[in-house]
């Protein structure tokens, strides 16, 4: 079990954050590049591999700023007036979208240098530019996964983390 946690942190390490998605409140990086065709036939470009997160996570950068988790639950910064119909389970609602699509668009070297497991269930990610991501799950409040890593290429690597340990 333990191999497999290395083989896909291995994995994950001189990928570059190519982009970031959200389900609710499930949070999606995508790491590298690669493409995936649904069963209707439409061919999604998503990340050679994927962390989601259901769980806390904050992103800190070098200049002091941090992208936190719950920033799902406020509304994006909107030029003129807001409109008054709002709901932050709409992807690239929220102001974390907002924060991470301009931090990626801002930043094309956000590399992963390493990843190193804290605690029971949580992750610390350091990319090149000294950028952090750090899961936080809490144990306390019960999810069918807390974090999970996998593969899109087709090879079937996945390993997370739920309240029954990391598999």
């Amino acid at each position: 079990m333990q191999a497999t946690v290395q083989q896909a942190f291995n994995r994950v390490i001189g990928l570059q954050l190519t982009k970031t998605t959200r389900t609710e409140a499930v949070q999606y990086f995508h790491f590298g590049h690669t493409h995936y065709t649904t069963p209707q036939g439409l061919v999604l470009d998503v990340g050679e591999l994927t962390l989601a997160l259901n769980c806390p996570w904050q992103l800190l950068q070098p200049s002091g700023a941090t992208i936190k988790q719950e920033e799902i639950f406020i509304r994006r910064r909107e030029t003129g007036l807001p409109s008054p119909v709002w709901d932050w389970k709409k992807p690239g609602s929220s102001m974390s979208d907002q924060r991470l699509m301009e931090l990626i668009n801002d930043n094309p070297n956000l590399v992963v240098e390493r990843i190193e497991q804290q605690d029971a269930l949580g992750l610390m990610l350091y990319f090149s530019d000294g950028t952090r991501l750090s899961v936080l799950p809490d144990p306390t409040k019960a999810v069918a996964e807390y974090w999970q890593i996998f593969s899109n290429t087709g090879d079937g690597l996945r390993v997370g983390a739920s309240d029954e340990g990391i598999a």
